[in-house]
């Protein structure tokens, strides 16, 4: 720090003097006033203390909105206060917390082995942010839910096992499986390859070298017991019958299903109301959850590897879209509740395909 030597003249001057009254700092510099007539005194510089304030400040879209769903699943009891002084009060990171930790208790660890799923919480549909005046809108907010990649199972096996048991068995194991997920995410099977061989068909009928283009024989790869147009049993005489089925494998397999059809009713897939489904117009079709074949590398399966490549082209809409409303109590509770479903459903689901891909190996 600058310090004032003693010999210096007059160091500390009055405020306020006259310049013209100052006497110069040097006899070689008598035309120029000093430096110490033009500053006046001051007193000792102080740093402000920081501690106490907050050292970090973000500004983001949503947060109101957040804060409301927040409140509204502590006030329901749905997540707890505890969840919030762990979050240090960001809504972001306590709806974040709060939603693992319900898909947690609903066996989210069990699921994930085989399918492979990803929640989402927002509140626009639009892929394209064209629903700007929306955005942020506290009236509704949608759970969705959207696969990473599809999950995969071998269905051969088991139908063969079945079908030593009851001709009928095969058929209708493989109706009520596919039946009670496809209620709720969209499973890829040879139904959807048979559409997409017909519309290659279409294709090339109208190209004149298009006769010489060999379609997957999808036809080819569906099993007997599929192909006859048996009828499904009813469950009632399933679960009769499985008291008698003495091969445990498959004894298990009528069991899982039964259940996973039971599970899947339990709940309705909901309305997304008519500006959700405005926002997803221009959208393509939900990327399937699973695919679902009879042999490993059959055709099926060759026709979803070739079909996925498109399936990006635009942003496809969810598999799962649950509206509610968040400052709404019963609207939110009821959305927590069917994922539940979900969760249950898809957990069922991978016990199943567990038990499907054993056989397979």
């Amino acid at each position: 720090m600058y310090r004032m030597e003693a010999s210096e003249r007059d160091p500390l001057p009055c405020v306020g003097r006259p310049v013209e009254e100052a006497e110069p700092a040097t006899d070689t510099a008598r035309r120029v006033a000093a430096a110490y007539s033009l500053m006046p005194a001051g007193g000792p510089c102080a740093v402000p203390l920081l501690k106490g304030i907050s050292n970090e400040f973000r500004l983001v879209d949503g947060i109101e909105l957040a804060a409301t769903l927040a409140k509204t699943l502590v006030s329901t009891g749905l997540a707890t206060p505890e969840q919030w002084r762990h979050a240090d009060g960001d809504p972001f990171r306590f709806l974040e917390r709060a939603l693992k930790d319900r898909i947690a208790a609903d066996g989210g660890s069990e699921l994930e082995k085989e399918f492979f799923l990803r929640l989402g919480l927002t509140s626009t549909l639009d892929p394209y942010g064209n629903d700007a005046e929306h955005v942020g809108d506290a009236s509704e907010m949608f759970l969705v839910l959207e696969p990473d990649s599809a999950g995969y199972v071998v269905m051969g096996p088991a139908l063969r096992l079945l079908g030593a048991i009851h001709p009928r068995l095969p058929a209708t194991f493989y109706d009520l499986f596919t039946g009670s997920l496809n209620r709720w995410v969209r499973v890829y099977d040879y139904r959807d390859a048979l559409e997409r061989v017909e519309m290659l068909r279409e294709w090339y009928e109208a190209d004149p070298e298009g006769e010489t283009v060999e379609l997957p024989a999808v036809e080819a790869a569906v099993p007997a017991c599929l192909r006859r147009g048996r009828q499904p049993l009813k469950e009632r005489f399933l679960r009769r019958l499985v008291s008698r089925v003495r091969n445990k494998r498959a004894r298990s397999l009528i069991e899982c299903v039964v259940e996973l059809s039971r599970v899947s009713r339990q709940g309705k897939r909901p309305d997304v109301g008519e500006r959700a489904e405005a926002q997803l117009a221009d959208s393509n079709p939900p990327v399937p959850a699973l695919v679902a074949v009879f042999n490993r590398h059959d055709a099926i399966e060759g026709c979803f590897d070739e079909e996925c490549q498109g399936m990006l082209e635009c942003p496809p809409e969810p598999n799962i879209i649950i509206p509610f409303r968040p400052n709404d109590q019963k609207s939110v509770r009821e959305a927590l509740r069917l994922l539940g479903v979900v969760c249950a459903v898809l957990r069922q689901a991978a016990r199943l395909i567990a038990l499907m891909m054993e056989l397979a190996e």
